[in-house]
């Protein structure tokens, strides 16, 4: 089950402003102002390790649904999509 981190907590990560940066290069406009909550989720089953990923996990006040953008241990977006009602351009949706 994915964690909540607080912004002071993901910001010890280095990969602070990388998913801020990627809504810059995104067509949002019209989905309203992005609310970013950031995740972290782990990889893995019980039986084995497993590693955790970090995910910034993005809401927009004018559609229900989310951007996620995946990053990886490096801080490098290795996926992002859109779920529920919201579209972007360009992005991947399930």
């Amino acid at each position: 089950m994915p964690v909540e981190l607080r912004a002071e907590s993901w910001r010890e990560t280095g990969c602070v402003g990388v998913v801020e940066g990627e809504l810059k290069k995104l067509d949002i406009e019209a989905l309203g102002a992005p609310r970013i909550t950031y995740i972290v989720s782990s990889r893995g089953s019980v039986a084995s390790e497993g590693s955790e990923e970090l995910n910034g996990w993005v809401s927009f006040e004018k559609c229900k649904g989310n951007l996620t953008v995946q990053l990886s241990d490096s801080c490098t977006v290795t996926m992002m999509y859109t779920s529920g009602q919201c579209r972007i351009p360009g992005i991947l949706h399930y």
